[in-house]
């Protein structure tokens, strides 16, 4: 029996050993769940919004991206995507969490 690739980006992300999000692992976090976006053509729904004419598929396909994200959250990381109402919305408030910012924060 054969996978096709429709099934393999249907599939959960439990084909992936993919580390909880904790407080100290963001970048190995990001890089993995990116590859997992992007290989099941996710990606786009966490990073931009959609133009109108695709707002039905748009819906579903944010609604797996956010997902595979929560699916990827620890318990208690999950205070940071609080509020978030799309894939887009959940990743950049991560990356406003995660990610260091200026001089210092890449130091650290």
């Amino acid at each position: 029996m054969s996978t096709t690739t429709s099934e393999i980006r249907d599939a959960s992300s439990s084909l992936y050993r993919i580390e909880l999000l904790k407080e100290d692992n963001w970048l190995p976090w990001k890089r993995r769940v990116t590859g997992v976006l992007r290989e099941r053509r996710l990606l786009k729904y966490a990073l931009v919004t959609a133009r109108e004419t695709e707002i039905s598929e748009w819906e579903d396909n944010d609604a797996r991206a956010q997902t595979q994200i929560e699916l990827t959250l620890s318990d208690p990381q999950m205070i940071h995507i609080a509020g978030a109402k799309t894939a887009a919305e959940m990743w950049t408030q991560l990356k406003t969490v995660k990610e260091p910012r200026g001089t210092m924060g890449i130091i650290s």
